[in-house]
């Protein structure tokens, strides 16, 4: 659900500014950001004491279902 709703703005963000691939960089980056921010919130949510922590397994989580902007 939450997910759903971060892919449909990701999309519009990369249609409306017309971000083609050779910006790479910068959708990394961006890309980047959402996963640390996803990390955040459900670390925040399970009450774990590493808010930062645990990247990896949102990431697993996330891998088919989150839309990546750099690719």
């Amino acid at each position: 659900d939450l997910v759903e709703g971060l892919n449909r703005r990701l999309q519009g963000f990369k249609n409306y500014y017309r971000l083609s691939s050779a910006s790479k960089k910068w959708l990394n980056r961006i890309d980047w950001y959402v996963l640390k921010r996803l990390a955040l919130f459900n670390n925040k949510k399970r009450q774990r004491r590493n808010l930062h922590g645990h990247l990896e397994e949102v990431k697993k989580q996330t891998q088919y279902q989150l839309v990546c902007l750099a690719k």
